[in-house]
């Protein structure tokens, strides 16, 4: 062999391991880069599984509550209603005044409309709510509509899911419609 023909074989076979490296290394990224993809995705599902189901089970444990209480034909319906929602501290935090409940059958009559929950979740087991809605309460066929803001504590209880451990009335908007 001729030293330039040498040349450009030797020359010739360090390009095709070159290439061959190069695709080898391409090919490798590929499937580093589907393991990557495929573990994002399983991931990612994973994450909205775990947020989505305990948020939006506490958020209808606290949107259940809270049409219960606020809408009701009488005030011994309403605690009725609300028994299984709440922990035992959370219900008689809807005493009024913490004293005893209201055994009256008196026509006072309440219903909510418009609710707007913002929620804070401290940990995996605990959730607190600003809810503001329109609150129209009826007492002797007189009625009175408030924008008022409630604030609910929901904790998980183990085997019973969210209940609501603690209510707040935080107060009312004036001047809104």
């Amino acid at each position: 062999m001729e030293p330039f023909q040498k040349k450009n074989y030797i020359l010739l076979l360090i390009g095709f391991v070159a290439a061959a490296l190069v695709i080898m290394y391409v090919f490798s990224l590929r499937s580093q880069l589907q393991e990557v993809r495929a573990n994002q995705s399983t991931y990612e599902e994973q994450i909205k599984s775990l947020t989505s189901i305990q948020n939006t089970d506490a958020l209808k444990t606290n949107q259940e509550f809270l049409e219960h209480f606020f809408t009701y034909q009488t005030t011994s319906d309403r605690y009725k209603n609300i028994e299984s929602l709440m922990t035992d501290r959370g219900y008689k935090a809807t005493y009024p005044s913490g004293t005893e409940l209201p055994s009256s059958e008196e026509s006072v009559k309440s219903s909510m409309v418009g609710l707007k929950p913002f929620e804070y979740q401290s940990s995996k087991t605990e959730a607190e709510f600003f809810n503001e809605f329109k609150l129209t309460t009826e007492f002797n066929n007189v009625a009175a509509t408030d924008t008022v803001i409630v604030k609910t504590s929901l904790i998980y209880v183990e085997e019973q899911g969210w209940k609501v451990d603690d209510v707040e009335f935080v107060g009312q908007l004036t001047g809104r419609d």
